[in-house]
């Protein structure tokens, strides 16, 4: 066996194990999706997808990424259907870990309870400053946004001075 296939599966099995699984979920709190016990990972999927609703933590996922989360979740609940105690074998466990990162990697993204931090200058000053918002806040904010100019532009006259010539 090679040893990056040995590395793969002291990888998996670090990440596959409950107290291995316990330990990350403790260290590392963007781990959503965790396989490590099939009776829990139902209970798990189920809180994920009304989370990924309107006014949930997930809600500015996309309709592709949650297609995509949702093909995840199905990978690995099939593949749990599929354990029923046994262990998996090499490729299954390498499928459910890569199912698992996966879905992870998007909802991290998406997260509306992330903090995101920038360092600007407010206008008419050079000095910058930290100001810190919350991924949820600034996808509201944007929305907002983005209504208001739309509607400003709707009401707009019709006659306006966009074109010199009739102005």
């Amino acid at each position: 066996m090679s040893h990056a296939r040995l590395f793969v599966l002291f990888v998996l099995a670090v990440f596959l194990l409950p107290s291995g699984a316990q330990a990350a979920k403790n260290d590392d709190d963007t781990r959503f999706v965790d396989s490590a016990r099939q009776e829990q990972f139902a209970d798990q999927a189920a809180a994920i997808r009304q989370q990924m609703k309107a006014g949930g933590r997930f809600e500015y996922v996309s309709a592709a990424e949650r297609q995509e989360v949702e093909h995840q979740l199905g990978i690995i609940e099939n593949l749990l259907a599929k354990r029923a105690g046994d262990r998996l074998g090499e490729n299954d466990q390498l499928d459910l870990l890569a199912a698992q990162e996966t879905a992870n990697a998007i909802l991290t993204r998406r997260d509306g309870r992330r903090l995101i931090c920038e360092h600007t200058a407010p206008t008419g000053s050079n000095r910058k400053v930290r100001q810190c918002i919350t991924y949820a806040d600034r996808m509201s904010a944007h929305n907002a946004t983005r209504r208001m100019m739309f509607e400003n532009i709707r009401k707009s006259p019709a006659e306006s001075c966009y074109d010199p010539a009739k102005c």
